[in-house]
């Protein structure tokens, strides 16, 4: 082996990289993402909470004691709820993190010096949030009832007995156990990567070999050839998808409380979006490095801020922004509303919506893209 020949590849391979201005961003970028998304928006932290009250006292107590939990900077300003089955529709159906029930009685009780109950519903499907949020409620609660103790009863002695009680219920994952909420949505994240890295390569990778141009002699349009190198792939996911389900509930008891039906139809949907995605990134790509990089760039961001490892409302604006364009959040939440939640076509509509509009969007641009190229 002779340095001057290393030396001299070494060279020639520089040149080449420094002309491939598409793979040295997404290398270059990959810093600043790590920087943004572990600085701001990775934590567990609870923000701006969704939450819904339902305060059958409607007394001067009970509307200071919801003013006094709107103050957190852990909840917005809350829904109003005229009963108790409108509570758990907003843990359903809004996909809310809490509500809080307060009782009838709730001022005649803490005037009398009884223990007042208050009852908080959360959405164990959120698990770490959920018990976060229950922590800050039972700590901004404790110190609204020490509030209302007259002032002689104000000491140490006094300052451990609170005059109220919290109940607490999770809805969805009564245990609070974390691989149910991970595990039920982890297949977004799963077929992200599997579906995303295979699409990205693959035009860039019949281009580079050769073949694409003999596709083209055929009488099959851009579009259909496209759609054609997705069918396998989608089996392939499939066959992932089945293996994962099926774990989850041998080693973990996860069981499908909603539609089965409903939740293969939308993972068809989310497959396809994907790799549209893919696709089109594909024909951006001038070889099989820049394809797998661009893929990265956008698969890194899709499995971390898809609601799976943290709260979504965290997230700073133009963070939260992003994550709506991405389908793997959409995906997400249909699994965690069909797998725990029981729901139905009405919950996830939108979600269905999205993925389709996306899929054909992104279809539609990647034959647009491809034209000039092969013109």
């Amino acid at each position: 082996m002779r340095l001057r020949n290393v030396l001299a590849m070494t060279r020639k391979e520089t040149r080449l990289m420094r002309h491939d201005r598409g793979l040295l961003s997404a290398i270059l970028v990959q810093p600043v993402v790590y920087l943004i998304l572990f600085g701001l928006a990775i934590t567990n932290e609870v923000n701006h909470a969704a939450w819904v009250v339902y305060d059958q006292s409607q007394t001067a107590l009970s509307r200071q004691l919801i003013t006094d939990l709107t103050s957190l900077t852990a909840l917005r300003e809350p829904q109003l709820a005229f009963s108790e089955e409108a509570v758990v529709d907003f843990l359903r159906r809004q996909d809310g993190l809490a509500g809080v029930v307060i009782p009838w009685d709730f001022d005649d009780k803490l005037q009398r010096g009884q223990e007042a109950p208050m009852q908080i519903l959360l959405n164990g499907a959120k698990t770490a949030s959920a018990m976060r949020l229950a922590n800050y409620i039972n700590q901004a609660a404790t110190a609204f009832s020490l509030t209302q103790l007259p002032t002689r009863d104000r000491s140490e002695q006094r300052i451990t007995a609170p005059r109220m009680s919290i109940e607490k219920r999770y809805w969805y994952n009564p245990g609070l156990q974390d691989r149910l909420g991970l595990l039920s949505a982890m297949p977004a994240n799963m077929l992200t990567q599997i579906c995303l890295m295979i699409a990205a390569i693959s035009l860039v990778g019949e281009r580079e070999r050769g073949t694409f141009e003999q596709l083209l002699s055929t009488p099959l349009s851009l579009a259909e050839i496209m759609l054609g190198k997705m069918i396998p792939y989608v089996g392939v996911g499939f066959v992932a998808l089945g293996m994962m389900l099926t774990g989850s509930y041998l080693f973990y008891g996860i069981t499908i409380t909603g539609s089965l039906v409903l939740l293969l139809l939308i993972a068809l949907l989310f497959m396809f979006a994907t790799m549209a995605f893919g696709i089109f990134f594909s024909a951006w790509a001038q070889g099989v490095q820049q394809a797998i990089f661009l893929g990265f760039f956008v698969m890194f961001p899709s499995v971390l801020i898809t609601g799976i490892l943290v709260p979504t409302d965290n997230y700073p604006f133009v963070i939260s922004a992003f994550s709506h364009c991405l389908p793997a959040r959409y995906f997400a939440h249909a699994l965690h509303a069909i797998i725990l939640k029981g729901a139905g076509l009405s919950e996830v509509r939108g979600d269905i919506f999205f993925l389709a509009g996306f899929f054909f969007s992104f279809l539609f641009a990647a034959v647009q893209v491809t034209k000039p190229k092969l013109g």
